[in-house]
């Protein structure tokens, strides 16, 4: 039987490992905080703030949405402290106060980020240690817009690319732009500014731009835009990436297929001026919401073509349409034909390779049920791959959809993959 004073021994031994874990947990407590300060600058100011990258300005995207931040309008999701230490890709998620979930893009990783601000001084002929305010003082900023898109467009094949690419020549790209700087709140003497902004989401990421030519609002499956604030974008939180959705009932990934070869019709057909061949198809970047809706989320890399233009001489296939030949596995194609030509069949084909391509179909396996009543719904979907007439063939894989989702015996047992 232990003594009276082995009791007061293990006592005074157990308050010890007791405040030894106290003191340890209030050391590692006071370090995560000291880190999160570090890190993420003063918690009592709003912390997308700390996101937006203001003092790179007028080389940023610009400062439509800075005023609903700066009210705290919008508050980051609890998880961002933490997240942010593991966010390669740089995109974060929140809420507005009406409770409508956002997500907040830098649109570039950081090193891309830093590799272009070392290289602003020597871009724009400024001083070695130039500041990003010295950008006001330039004089060139038009011939610059200019010689970026137009270096797209003369990008090396044997290169890899991203961007944007306006064509088939760059003076169209004034109009281009105008719903862009029609939308930027400030007066006409920042001209300058406006410009640089411009300039910087070409150079980083034309996303933006992109979500203002081609608005959600007038009908376009893209995300709603609510503006930029420095080297921040907030658009709309549209749904879950269709990779993530492979398990749904069948009869719903018809609905997403119809809505996927009517964004491919409207993105080459709908704009009165511009064609839009988007460069970077897959089920990562489709959403979709509760309602079967889908969205593209990532609209970097976009061939824009001038449709109104006067062809001279170095067009001389101008009229013809240009059809996408099976140059190989996987998803190519030609920029350069793309641009020489007034039409292209490259977003039904690429709408086609995402529902039956060789990486993850959306629309394969098909169910037996299905196979048995539409035969040729199989047929088409191979057709629109590899056939010369990708117009003729979406035309009717939409009337077979259609038809399909009509089906009570399609649509009522709800077949799964």
């Amino acid at each position: 039987m232990p003594s009276k004073a082995d009791k007061v021994y293990h006592t005074m031994l157990m308050r010890r490992r007791f405040c030894k874990r106290i003191f340890l947990m209030a050391v590692a407590f006071g370090l995560s905080f000291y880190v999160s300060v570090l890190l993420f600058g003063d918690l009592k100011s709003p912390r997308v703030m700390n996101l937006t990258d203001l003092d790179r300005c007028p080389a940023c995207f610009g400062v439509t949405v800075c005023p609903e931040l700066y009210s705290n309008q919008i508050l980051m999701e609890s998880s961002h402290h933490w997240h942010s230490m593991f966010n390669a890709k740089n995109i974060y998620y929140g809420y507005t106060k009406s409770n409508r979930r956002v997500v907040l893009k830098k649109l570039a990783h950081d090193w891309e980020l830093k590799e272009l601000d070392s290289k602003l001084c020597k871009i724009w002929n400024l001083k070695r240690n130039c500041k990003p305010i010295h950008l006001l003082n330039v004089s060139d900023i038009d011939e610059k817009m200019i010689s970026l898109i137009q270096y797209n467009i003369t990008w090396p094949e044997s290169e890899p690319r991203k961007g944007l690419v306006l064509c088939p020549y760059t003076y169209s790209f004034y109009d281009f732009i105008q719903p862009v700087l029609n939308n930027q709140k400030s007066n006409n003497n920042n001209y300058k500014s406006d410009m640089l902004n411009v300039w910087t989401m070409l150079s980083i990421n034309p996303e933006p731009i992109i979500l203002q030519v081609i608005p959600k609002s007038k009908g376009w499956r893209v995300p709603a835009y609510g503006g930029v604030c420095g080297r921040l974008e907030i658009v709309a939180f549209e749904g879950e990436p269709l990779s993530s959705l492979l398990h749904v009932e069948y009869y719903r990934k018809l609905k997403y297929a119809r809505a996927i070869l009517e964004a491919a019709m409207d993105f080459t057909f709908k704009h009165d001026r511009f064609r839009f061949y988007f460069m970077d198809w897959s089920l990562d970047n489709i959403v979709a919401n509760e309602r079967d809706e889908i969205t593209f989320v990532d609209l970097e890399d976009v061939i824009v073509l001038d449709k109104h233009i006067s062809p001279k001489k170095d067009l001389p296939d101008w009229y013809q349409r240009y059809i996408r030949k099976i140059t190989g596995p996987g998803f190519t194609f030609s920029i350069e034909n793309m641009c020489k030509h007034h039409l292209s069949d490259h977003n039904i084909w690429a709408a086609c390779y995402v529902l039956a391509g060789n990486e993850s179909p959306l629309m394969y396996p098909i169910p037996e049920e299905v196979n048995a009543s539409r035969p040729h719904f199989d047929r088409l979907l191979n057709e629109c791959l590899k056939s010369d007439d990708r117009f003729r063939t979406v035309s009717k894989l939409q009337h077979v959809l259609t038809e399909m989702l009509l089906d009570e015996n399609i649509v009522g047992f709800g077949v799964i993959r």
